[in-house]
């Protein structure tokens, strides 16, 4: 493994069984992520963007779920294939994940005070009146009004703002090497979502890798060293947002960019993407994409394009790609 390259993920394939039948949700997908770097992971809803993030903590429901193929190498380690006790040494002091919805993620049993504490106190060997006050550190970085009060509140008596903030605070306080971020800032104000991206650079400046999953390409173009844009299962294209935003080379990420609202162009009504993610159970024989695409060709009805590499740093899974390309 290249010494820059923290996690090395290589033809994840996620599928679950259902009533339906069996499908994959996440389909032979290949990334890399590097120290230091904030990669955004970007898409619609039921792309697959979040399934892939709890795969890789194995944090997906088994049944009805289970990780087909593949492998994550984290410094080396296979998270697919690491037991049990090993994940939950990695899981919040190595790798933490800012989950989307944070209500589902704390315990509505224990105080906010107690649950950061014991997330503390479970990987550092430390007194626990110092683990409180890195915890109460880490809410006041974090704007939480009030902080030492809300150290003794229960998660349903924070706004789902604050509990969004209690859960970046938790994700953060240990350092980790990797943080997941799946839409961290969705019930955020955008003055507190400013403050919450400045703490991921800083977070970034002390070598710390974020995958940040969200479907807003503004955020990905204002946080993110690098783009990858997830469609049915699938990955679409990878680049550098500059060079994405200025020259995409797939036809959902040009869709995508045309539907974003821009203070040079006065619309009624914005450009949108026709038709809708189809089911994991109802993909469409070729190219995933084609019912949607505008210029769509006759070989994209009866052969799915694979990732391929156009230039150093350029990968799209599109037949017309290079076409694109300038």
């Amino acid at each position: 493994m290249n010494d820059g390259t923290l996690l090395k993920i290589r033809d994840l394939t996620v599928a679950f069984e259902t009533e339906e039948g069996a499908f994959n949700a996440v389909d032979r997908v290949s990334f890399d992520l590097n120290k230091g770097e904030i990669v955004g992971l970007v898409g619609e809803s039921g792309c697959g963007k979040s399934v892939t993030a709890l795969s890789l903590l194995r944090l997906i429901p088994i049944p009805p779920g289970r990780i087909a193929s593949g492998s994550a190498l984290f410094k080396g380690e296979d998270l697919l294939r690491a037991s049990v006790p090993r994940l939950r040494e990695i899981r919040g002091r190595a790798i933490s994940m800012i989950f989307q919805e944070p209500m589902a993620a704390l315990s509505p049993l224990h105080r906010i005070g107690d649950q950061m504490v014991e997330a503390l106190r479970f990987h550092e060997n430390i007194p626990r009146k110092a683990a409180e006050e890195i915890a109460l550190d880490w809410l006041r970085k974090v704007n939480i009004p009030g902080a030492e009060q809300r150290m003794t509140a229960y998660p349903f008596e924070l706004s789902g703002g604050m509990q969004q903030r209690v859960m970046i605070a938790m994700a953060l306080m240990m350092q980790p090497d990797l943080v997941i971020a799946d839409e961290p800032t969705t019930a955020l104000d955008v003055t507190v979502q400013a403050q919450i991206f400045e703490l991921i650079r800083e977070m970034r400046r002390r070598d710390t890798t974020i995958l940040l999953i969200t479907h807003d390409m503004g955020v990905v173009w204002e946080m993110c060293d690098r783009i990858l844009v997830m469609y049915a299962g699938r990955l679409a294209e990878e680049g550098r947002p500059q060079a994405i935003f200025s020259n995409p080379l797939h036809p959902y990420t040009q869709g995508l960019l045309r539907s974003m609202p821009r203070l040079d162009i006065r619309r009624k009504r914005l450009p949108a993407i026709a038709g809708s993610v189809p089911s994991p159970g109802d993909y469409p024989a070729g190219c995933r994409f084609r019912d949607r695409c505008p210029e769509a060709l006759d070989r994209c009805a009866l052969e799915l394009p694979e990732m391929a590499a156009l230039t150093d740093d350029r990968r799209a899974a599109c037949f017309r790609a290079r076409e694109y390309l300038k």
